[in-house]
């Protein structure tokens, strides 16, 4: 992190996102500033999917067979933010 104080004025701040507790603590200043996400429940992964995948629906319903096959997909990611998004 010490590369980065070159970089900035006085207050600059650097955020560090990633899913390793290990990667947070090395690159922590202050514990208290660590905010830790809870995963997505299947269904909120579901709809981010959704989002991703057919951006022109809207509100249309989506086919029954579709739905089946991105809940499956869901529950796959296990909750992880970032491959509901990703994918």
């Amino acid at each position: 992190m010490s590369c980065f104080s070159k970089l900035g004025s006085h207050g600059s701040t650097v955020i560090v996102t990633t899913r390793s507790a290990n990667v947070a603590s090395i690159t922590e200043t202050n514990p208290n500033l660590r905010c830790n996400l809870d995963t997505l429940q299947e269904d909120e992964c579901w709809s981010i999917l959704k989002d991703r995948a057919f951006p022109n629906y809207g509100n249309a319903p989506i086919t029954a067979h579709l739905e089946t096959i991105g809940r499956q997909i869901a529950k796959r990611c296990g909750g992880c933010t970032i491959s509901g998004k990703g994918m």
